[in-house]
């Protein structure tokens, strides 16, 4: 039995703002990354060959080769369709399968990738906000191993909402 191995690609993620006490460590900095789109004259009659669609992405890094630009965020606006979950990885392997469960579960939500810090491993995936949230979230996770927990693992959880304001959540508990 032949099984394919798909491995994310990790790129590199500067710190962000967000401090994870229990684990010491700062959360990557998420950034709207505006791509350029392949030029659609055909699909859209208003379109020009030389014309481009910019369309919106996230991301835990803010460079690469077919960026137009990198805004940083510290809120997701009101408008936004979903919500972003960074979460914290204690490996590679963890985090890889992390995003292949995200991915099984919603192919049609796209998976952000890997990304490595000094630090630690982050993963970062968009969700459906739901209709009990106040609008479009930013959540940031971890798993912090105690020993007085019934099963050894207690969830480190924090969001920003729409207003900007870093909050504990118990949302993904």
């Amino acid at each position: 039995m032949n099984v394919q191995v798909f491995k994310f690609p990790i790129r590199a993620a500067r710190r962000g703002e967000v401090w994870c006490e229990p684990l010491k460590i700062h959360f990557p900095q998420v950034h709207r990354l505006v791509r350029k789109k392949a030029s659609l004259s055909s699909a859209a009659p208003s379109l020009r060959h030389n014309e481009t669609l910019v369309v919106c992405d996230f991301s835990l890094f803010n460079l690469g080769g077919d960026l137009t630009g990198s805004i940083p965020l510290r809120h997701l606006s009101p408008s936004e369709d979903g919500s972003l979950i960074v979460r914290h990885h204690w490996s590679k392997l963890l985090a890889n399968a992390y995003l292949q469960g995200v991915e099984d579960m919603d192919p049609d939500q796209p998976c952000g990738g890997l990304y490595e810090t000094e630090q630690a491993i982050f993963t970062i995936a968009k969700c459906r906000t739901r209709k009990s949230w106040p609008g479009p979230m930013i959540f940031y996770l971890a798993d912090v191993f105690e020993d007085d927990s019934e099963i050894g693992v207690q969830i480190w959880e924090k969001s920003i909402g729409v207003d900007g304001e870093l909050r504990t959540t118990d949302i993904f508990l």
